[in-house]
Order: C-alpha cells, then sequence, then structure tokens
C-alpha cells in the first residue's frame, strides 16, 4: 500500500590499522599508512586517499595500503574506485578475506549483486561466527529474490547476536515485504525495544498499523519516524497516504509534495497524488500521475484499482474493467466487486 525503503543495513568495513609484515616495510612508508589511517577515522577520505597513494607509490605491493584506499573511496560513493582498489589488494594477497568483505560492500552498492553474493560467500567461510556477515549476505540474497535464504541468514546472525538491531529491522522488512505481517510487527518492535531511535521500524509499524485501518495509530507512529529522519522522502508520502485517509487532503498533499521534492522517481508518492486528485475530482491529473506512477515504479499496490477508478470517469470503460482484471489477478479484492458489478 505504501512504499518502504530499500533494506537498509549496517556497513562494516574492514580497515586494517596496522600493516601486515610492517617490519618489511621502510619508515616512510609506514608513515604514510598510519596517517591515511588517521585520517581515515578523522572521516577525512580525500586526505586519507592522498596518504594512502604516497603509501603506494614508495611500496605497489602494499595489500593492506590498497584496501584502507578502497574503503576511503567507498565512502565518497566512488564505489568503481573502490572495487579496483580491492581487487588490487586481492591480486597481491590472494586470501586477504576482509578485502573480499568489503569489495561485497561495493558491488552491492553498484547492484551487482551476484558478485557481491560470490565475495560474501568466501567471507562466510572464514568467519562462521561472525554475525554481520551473515546480516550482510542476508541482504544481498534480498536483492536476488532469494528470500528463503535471506531469512536463514538473518536467524542466524541473531543466533549469533541476539541484540543485533540491524537484523531485526530487515528481517521485519523481509517479513512485511512476503506479508508475514504478525512476524514483521515482532521483530520491529524487537528493534525498538533495543534501540528507540529505530526510524526505519517507526515507519514500517505505522504502514502495519495503516493496513488494518488504524490510521490515528498509524500517523503517530509515521510521526516519530519522521522526528527522527525529518528528510526520509518514503516517510513523508507515507505520512502523507495516511493523512488522505483521516479525511486531511491538503495536509496530506502538502507532505506528498515534500517528498516529490527529496525523491522525484518515487512512484509510490506519485499514486498517492493521484489518489488526492481523484478525490478532488481532478481526473485527467489523476490518471496523469498514476501513469507516471506505474512508469517509475513495478507492481504499485492497488495501482491498477486506482487507474481503473480514474478510467471509468473518463467514460472509458474498457480500460477501467482491464486496470481492474489486472488488480484483480494480483490478489486485490478491492477491484472483485467492481468488476462484477461494472464490467459485467
Amino acid at each position: 500500500m505504501y512504499k518502504n525503503l530499500k533494506q537498509s543495513f549496517l556497513l562494516v568495513l574492514f580497515i586494517f590499522l596496522f600493516a601486515c609484515n610492517s617490519s618489511d616495510r621502510d619508515d616512510a612508508t609506514l608513515r604514510f599508512f598510519q596517517r591515511g589511517n588517521v585520517e581515515l577515522r578523522k572521516r577525512e577520505y580525500r586526505e586519507a586517499i592522498r596518504l594512502y597513494t604516497e603509501a603506494i607509490e614508495t611500496d605497489s605491493a602494499f595489500a593492506d595500503a590498497f584496501n584502507n584506499r578502497g574503503i576511503a573511496r567507498f565512502n565518497l560513493a566512488d564505489y568503481k574506485g573502490a572495487i579496483a582498489d580491492y581487487t588490487h589488494a586481492l591480486k597481491i594477497a590472494p586470501s586477504y578475506t576482509d578485502a573480499y568483505y568489503n569489495r561485497s560492500n561495493a558491488y552491492f552498492e553498484q547492484g551487482d549483486y551476484k558478485a557481491g553474493l560470490e565475495d560474501i560467500n568466501r567471507v562466510v567461510e572464514i568467519y562462521k561466527d561472525t554475525a554481520k556477515v551473515y546480516l550482510s549476505r542476508a541482504t544481498i540474497k534480498i536483492q536476488l529474490n532469494d528470500y528463503a535464504g535471506a531469512a536463514s541468514d538473518f536467524d542466524r546472525t541473531l543466533t549469533l547476536d541476539s541484540a543485533n538491531v540491524e537484523a531485526y529491522v530487515n528481517r521485519g522488512f523481509l517479513k512485511y515485504n512476503l506479508k508475514e505481517y504478525v512476524a514483521a510487527e515482532t521483530d520491529f518492535q524487537k528493534a525498538i525495544e533495543l534501540d528507540n531511535r529505530q526510524d526505519f521500524a517507526y515507519n514500517n509499524l505505522g504502514l502495519l498499523q495503516a493496513r488494518t485501518g488504524n490510521y490515528t495509530r498509524a500517523l503517530t507512529l509515521l510521526n516519530e519516524a519522521i522526528s527522527l529522519n525529518p528528510q526520509q522522502p518514503y516517510y513523508l508520502n507515507n505520512r502523507g497516504f495516511v493523512k488522505l485517509k483521516l479525511g486531511q487532503p491538503e495536509e496530506g498533499l502538502a507532505d506528498i509534495e515534500a517528498s516529490l521534492r527529496l525523491d522525484n522517481k518515487n512512484g509510490w508518492a506519485y499514486r498517492n497524488r493521484g489518489v488526492y486528485y481523484l478525490n478532488a475530482g481532478q481526473t485527467q491529473q489523476a490518471l496523469k500521475d498514476f501513469q507516471t506512477a506505474t512508469r517509475l515504479t513495478y507492481n504499485i499496490e492497488l495501482i491498477h484499482y486506482y487507474l481503473g477508478l480514474a478510467y471509468e470517469r473518463t467514460g472509458d470503460k474498457k480500460k477501467a474493467c482491464e486496470e481492474w482484471t489486472l488488480s484483480l489477478q494480483l490478489g486485490e479484492s478491492e477491484s472483485d466487486e467492481l468488476l462484477k458489478s461494472r464490467c459485467g
């Protein structure tokens, strides 16, 4: 019914603060490396890159320097450069497990999930009792639609670390999308119990309340999510839709418009603005937004139901019935009665 975030997961990059076999390197190389580490910890990533590069120029076989420079590049969203550095580190040291982990994260950010999975599988072989590697693998498996594998890895994460908030949040997200709503709610509640600043958990608890028609409670939860993360476009969009349901159309529209200013590629926000226009009798504008929503985002909940309503108002009964048929095929019972009563 509403737009969810992609699962958010905690990136824990392996950083080498002390060089392996440091006795084999001259003092100048090690000074550059150690100064780079200081800048990396300070989040001065460009300066860290400069210093690691100095270290590499004096010792081109310095795998740790390549790895750490990759981390600095990763944090500047230079994923291609990060992958190149991790790969170079692995050419120097083929068993460098931590570089595989870091490269897996970079592949994830680039959307190369299969390559990311290959790397993280290597890491799991070595770190069999480390929760965060199972958590990272679970997020990759979700992207590859291996939901059973992701669930197993989330469970393994929590077996190893029962207080892992990220695992509860992400497993809840998975359960939500599998429509296992009771299990999802339990995980989100546990996440908040462990850390009451989990905005994503509040957002999704709000969506769960809205699904049952408890819009007042949903609004309270979404307000909490937005208080923690005011510029999150999906939260604003979700709250906007809830306000429409609560009979607050102008306030709802304001939230949806704010969401679109932050992210104008969110099909769910166009769907929700279309609902506003449909309720306001602005059928052509509603139709335009619904059509934009379908171009931007695949399989938005109830989009065909709303498109059917819009086409019906334009007098195009044939298209209306086609849209309601698609909606019903997706398991949306809202279109069933319309098909029976208006499409014969």
